[in-house]
């Protein structure tokens, strides 16, 4: 009987010690992009938030997990970064998104407490792969996995310039929408917008550089349903403000047409 609660003790505590090991080495690495060396140098970013592990995988899946995981933050405590020790520390190895300025989206890395610009998708994750830290398969699985729901790219081949999306996927007329905006396809776009909105939808294409159109393009593509009717449907999400502690939320209307065609009301 001593023999077995003798074993059970020393179960408990090899098992306590192990998740222990585990849970440091994810605190070490956290805010960390990893590489796996020996899987073909496949990219992980370790997130701070939740001490979790989520995949970058493809340029574009990299970039919508990286707006996924972002933190808000206005542009006086965007330059404050750096220079304000506290503030800095409380950033380490996060990616913040100015919600000042067009959404441009930063990583400020854990080791020297810089910003870095993470611009289009494929730049984006070149920086995240320069400032990598490689790790063993072994040790990579010690950290556990998140795993985020991405939304699909839509083929913006499917609709043309002045045809509308059928009217039983308004969030393929998001998605469609952003891939116009991303082709900085003024035509296109407009044809997912109401008449009286055309002109402003036209302005503000030009208004905006390539790097401001692929942000409101990743806005609109990551927008979910949150309510509906028979003739309205709203998506919506949200920028937070990490250091003040409120979220801005975001809404996108597609309200159905006298003809029966589904179109967005605002932008």
């Amino acid at each position: 009987m001593k023999l077995k609660i003798i074993l059970i003790v020393i179960i408990a505590l090899l098992a306590g010690n192990l998740a222990s090991a585990e849970l440091n080495l994810a605190q070490r690495l956290s805010g960390r992009i990893l590489l796996q060396v020996e899987s073909a140098g496949e990219a992980w970013y370790v997130n701070p938030a939740d001490g979790k592990r989520y995949f970058l995988g493809s340029p574009d899946d990299a970039f919508a997990i990286m707006r996924r995981l972002s933190l808000g933050i206005n542009n006086t405590d965007f330059n404050k970064i750096s220079s304000d020790k506290n503030l800095t520390a409380r950033v380490r190895g996060r990616i913040i998104l100015r919600v000042q300025s067009a959404g441009e989206a930063y990583y400020v890395s854990p080791m020297d407490g810089q910003k870095y610009y993470l611009g289009r998708p494929n730049d984006a994750l070149n920086v995240m792969k320069r400032l990598a830290l490689g790790i063993t398969n072994a040790d990579l699985a010690r950290i556990p996995a998140g795993q985020l729901e991405l939304p699909k790219t839509a083929d913006s081949s499917v609709v043309s310039p002045k045809t509308n999306p059928p009217a039983s996927s308004q969030q393929s007329l998001l998605e469609q929408a952003a891939a116009a905006v991303r082709n900085n396809d003024a035509s296109k776009t407009q044809s997912y917008f109401t008449s009286s909105l055309r002109p402003a939808v036209t302005y503000t294409l030009s208004a905006l550089n390539a790097d401001s159109r692929l942000l409101l393009a990743n806005i609109l593509s990551g927008a979910k349903l949150t309510g509906q009717t028979d003739t309205k449907k709203t998506y919506s999400t949200t920028a937070h403000f990490f250091l003040g502690g409120y979220d801005i939320p975001l809404h996108f209307y597609v309200e159905k047409q006298p003809d029966g065609a589904w179109l967005m009301t605002n932008l």
